[in-house]
């Protein structure tokens, strides 16, 4: 080596390697996102209530898409200042976290589709509302960007079972369960409690509409908690968070119809605190089959289980 080359600087980055995230990083995107779900929901409640005009310019898409914008800036300042420190662009970013970045891009993109769309089919009602082109592509990329911190906790060594190093993931998965109920809200057992109370109109499809608005979120919030037990050990009130606030926020985006059943909430407390007491006493995971086995079944008829009973008492069905 001659002299020259000696005194060089040593590169302190190389191509192939990722700038490290962490708990402090997830965290910060997790919340971020966790404005536009709130951002979400505050629209879904203003459109089941007739809170907006034919008009896509609304304080409620304000709310949402600025959500969207804030994950965006604080990726692509990141991502900005890792490829000065240099890192290549397509790994400038923690693990995890491209596709998120991806899902910013991909989610103004069905903005402005979502707005052409309006602007030449009109305004949906209803059913047509969670169900539209534009509006399946953007809950695609919400998805994108709020499944960045588990894809970046997924890849790291496994860690404590505490809130202090799992909190990014409980909120995750709270925000998923929340995504897939939200775009299902029509078959949602915690937006439509007076449907049981009220049976009307052909008996038979009731009974059909009856028996998926209690699978279809059973099937989404127990698969969305198996999916998290696949890979941590979630911390003791974990389960009890997710399920309760997912209850509310469904009941919130109906508020109208739910009102007089708000007492129905107690069921996901209930079905919680079982759930996180299953998780304490067997460890449920991919080495305990039985016990995952027992999970998946208990906190999903418990939860149901107890809002007929509660529902029984109360409202009568």
């Amino acid at each position: 080596m001659t002299t020259l080359e000696s005194s060089l600087p040593t590169p302190t980055v190389i191509q192939h390697d990722r700038p490290l995230g962490g708990v402090r990083f997830d965290l910060t995107v997790t919340l971020l996102g966790l404005w536009f779900m709130v951002g979400l929901f505050v629209d879904g409640y203003a459109h089941n209530h007739g809170a907006v005009d034919n008009t896509f310019f609304t304080p409620y898409h304000a709310l949402l898409y600025s959500g969207i914008l804030a994950v965006g800036l604080f990726l692509g300042i990141t991502q900005y200042r890792n490829i000065g420190k240099g890192y290549v662009f397509s790994r400038a970013l923690p693990y995890g976290y491209n596709l998120s970045l991806i899902g910013v891009a991909l989610f103004f993109v069905g903005g402005g589709f979502d707005l052409i769309w309006h602007s030449i089919a009109g305004f949906e009602a209803n059913l047509s509302t969670l169900l539209s082109p534009a509006h399946l592509l953007l809950a695609t990329a919400g998805f994108l960007i709020l499944t960045g911190s588990l894809r970046a906790a997924w890849r790291r060594s496994r860690v404590a079972p505490t809130w202090c190093n799992l909190l990014p993931v409980v909120i995750a998965l709270l925000m998923i369960v929340s995504l897939l109920t939200f775009f299902t809200q029509f078959s949602n057992a915690f937006a439509h409690a007076g449907g049981f109370v009220r049976m009307g109109g052909s008996r038979g499809y009731m009974d059909v509409l009856g028996v998926a608005t209690i699978l279809l979120p059973a099937a989404l919030v127990a698969g969305v908690l198996i999916f998290g037990l696949r890979r941590w050990r979630l911390p003791f009130g974990a389960v009890t968070l997710i399920l309760t606030v997912n209850a509310a926020a469904m009941m919130l985006v109906e508020w109208n119809e739910m009102r007089p059943y708000a007492f129905v909430i107690l069921a996901p407390l209930i079905a919680g605190i079982v759930g996180d007491l299953l998780l304490r006493r067997f460890k449920p995971s991919r080495a305990n089959p039985l016990a995952l086995r027992v999970f998946a079944f208990a906190v999903p008829f418990v939860l149901y289980a107890s809002y007929f009973l509660l529902l029984i008492a109360r409202a009568g069905i």
